[in-house]
């Protein structure tokens, strides 16, 4: 039911796109082009039709050439991607897919849904769920098993969100605006299913569905400082509580963000459960809480963007009873032509994961060289645990990417 459910979707999807990217091609429209409303002055369509790029990927001892084709459009509110692949040979990585809907939403900014690929996903200030991503750690393309539905709508005082995933992972939240000063939120998250995750030796291990509640409170504080505070209880396991600070400044030319936060968690509760690596690498609850140990410990996270040209995002955790663990995403543009991007990231309570430091690190980067203004060339490398196969695995993709 799920697959055919997906299928009917996104073919759906597809077909629409496809039909309105042959009718703009036909009329031979520019990139952007204002398409007048009478409602609400011009509306800008915004899109990328022509760009197409040939490529070799190679995931462990799979490798084959590769055609892509991902066009994005936006019309007002409505905005939509996807991936077209075509495989040229037979020695296909595992999940390759010739068609995924990379997304489809709409959002006015009062009221939004998305279907798609869901990244960087925060309930309150992440004590329970904090950049949990649709996506598996060790996949360049994407796949239509990766997709979700998130949506919020905005009324004034109350905001309300909720989002449901493929993979069975579901939350719903409400957010009350008490007054200027005071913003307090609460939220219920669940994984319907659990995980099953493939091991180092083969064999399968399965992780419990788990379920948590919490609350969360805001308050904006002098010099464009904010405090935060949260609770949230893992459902028959554990309960945390956390206290913050954070700090922003935007300087047109430059902006810059930093928080730190204490962490009080009792032997049941591992902070972030719902987080980035979940899909692939869970955590075991049932051996964190038979260390008996409390896991007390801090967050602090540095962001900055220097005129778009330089980038740095970083993560630093340490907590009782876990390594310490550095997350870090750094871009630049070197010049015109040349762009660059670096990213690691460690899994911290290894202990009571799948697979060790080593193997649950991921490491990756993306180089961008523009020949000419029709042509790029683009390699992508990343490094990472499958948990399909159960082994860590190198995943190489190298494109010509041409833009007409």
């Amino acid at each position: 039911m799920k697959n055919n459910l997906g299928i009917g979707v996104l073919g759906s999807f597809v077909i629409c796109y496809l039909m309105l990217g042959i009718s703009v091609a036909a009329a031979e429209v520019p990139v952007s082009t204002t398409v007048t409303s009478s409602t609400s002055g011009p509306t800008q369509l915004q899109s990328n039709i022509g760009g197409v790029s040939i490529g070799y990927i190679k995931v462990g001892s799979h490798e084959v050439t590769t055609l892509a084709w991902r066009p994005d459009l936006k019309f007002g509110p409505w905005a939509m991607g996807a991936d077209v692949n075509l495989a040229l040979g037979e020695n296909k990585p595992a999940n390759y897919e010739n068609m995924v809907l990379r997304y489809l939403e709409y959002d006015d900014s009062m009221r939004g849904l998305r279907y798609g690929i869901l990244e960087g996903v925060t309930l309150g200030s992440g004590l329970v769920m904090r950049n949990y991503s649709t996506r598996l750690g060790n996949q360049v393309l994407l796949t239509n098993e990766q997709m979700g539905f998130k949506g919020y709508i905005n009324m004034d005082k109350y905001m309300i969100g909720a989002m449901a995933t493929r993979s069975n992972i579901y939350y719903a939240r409400v957010e009350e605006r008490i007054n200027p000063m005071l913003t307090l939120g609460q939220y219920y998250v669940t994984d319907t299913t659990g995980r099953s995750i493939v091991q180092t030796d083969g064999t399968t291990r399965k992780f419990p569905s788990v379920s948590a509640v919490g609350v969360d409170a805001s308050m904006p504080l002098p010099a464009n400082f904010k405090g935060y505070a949260e609770a949230s209880q893992l459902l028959n396991h554990g309960m945390g509580l956390t206290a913050g600070i954070s700090w922003a400044y935007d300087l047109m030319v430059a902006n810059a963000s930093f928080l730190t936060e204490y962490r009080m968690l009792d032997k049941g509760f591992v902070p972030g459960y719902f987080g980035v690596d979940y899909e692939y690498n869970p955590i075991d609850l049932a051996s964190a809480e038979a260390t008996g140990q409390a896991k007390n410990g801090y967050l602090a996270q540095l962001g900055v963007n220097a005129l778009g040209l330089a980038t740095l995002n970083a993560v630093l955790e340490s907590y009782q009873d876990s390594n310490s663990t550095l997350t870090a995403d750094l871009s630049a543009k070197i010049s015109d032509q040349l762009s660059l991007r670096g990213y690691y990231r460690q899994p911290n309570f290894v202990d009571f994961r799948s697979v060790t430091l080593e193997q649950g690190a991921i490491i990756g980067a993306d180089v961008a060289f523009k020949v000419n203004p029709f042509t790029s060339l683009i390699t992508h490398y990343k490094k990472a645990y499958n948990p399909a196969s159960g082994q860590v695995e190198s995943t190489q993709y190298y494109e010509v990417a041409l833009s007409f």
